[in-house]
């Protein structure tokens, strides 16, 4: 009983995260038509703080100034000032409004639930194995 126990614990110990380590599964995304961005964009509050991803790869947030038919006009938000950009309708992948409430504060608050949520889990599971097993009171 003892053995089983030390070999809980061992694998434990040397496994923590093997099920994280797969392989990592890219999808191919699907450019959507530019007359979905452009309904979308105009739907859009002026002045509204917007998270934009493109097709070249480029992602930054950004505040909205302009929508017109050939795409929009925004004003990177950045430590130095950037001048406003221009943006074609079909080079934009991702447009979506950037959430006001919920900051850094919930995000961190949620990642610490999470791990004690898994934290409590594991060790609870680990001492019920100890005591079906024998190894915990003589």
């Amino acid at each position: 009983m003892k053995r089983l126990c030390a070999l809980l614990v061992i694998s434990a110990l040397v496994f923590p995260n093997c099920a994280a380590r797969g392989p990592a599964f890219t999808a191919q995304r699907v450019a959507d038509p530019p007359e979905l961005w452009r309904a979308y964009a105009a739907k859009l509050p002026i002045g509204s703080i917007v998270r934009i991803r493109t097709s070249d790869g480029d992602h930054f947030a950004a505040s909205l100034l302009v929508v017109d038919a050939t795409g929009i006009t925004v004003k990177p938000r950045t430590r130095m000032s950037e001048p406003a950009r221009h943006l074609a309708f079909d080079r934009l992948e991702q447009l979506e409004i950037e959430p006001l409430n919920g900051g850094s504060g919930a995000r961190a608050g949620a990642i610490a639930v999470g791990i004690a949520t898994g934290v409590g889990t594991f060790f609870g599971t680990f001492f019920i194995a100890c005591l079906f097993a024998g190894c915990l009171g003589g």
